[in-house]
């Protein structure tokens, strides 16, 4: 496994994304799911440096990282 493999991500966190979020920051493909505390991004197909720009992101806007989960892109 190499930083530029690709894989598919769901992340946990607390807070909210805000409303662009998503058609901002992620590809096409991911989907979000906003609960009362909470939310989920899953389906992110990504490598490593698109997640942490995103988990830069989400914690410049106040969220905290619950969970991370990863699978082989292949």
């Amino acid at each position: 496994m190499t930083t530029t493999d690709t894989h598919i991500y769901t992340l946990h966190f607390s807070g909210a994304p805000g409303d662009d979020f998503l058609a901002d920051y992620c590809p096409a493909g991911t989907t979000l799911k906003v609960g009362e505390h909470a939310f989920t991004i899953a389906n992110l197909r990504t490598d490593q440096a698109g997640v942490l720009g995103i988990l830069r992101r989400l914690h410049n806007v106040g969220c905290t990282l619950l969970e991370l989960e990863f699978k082989n892109g292949d």
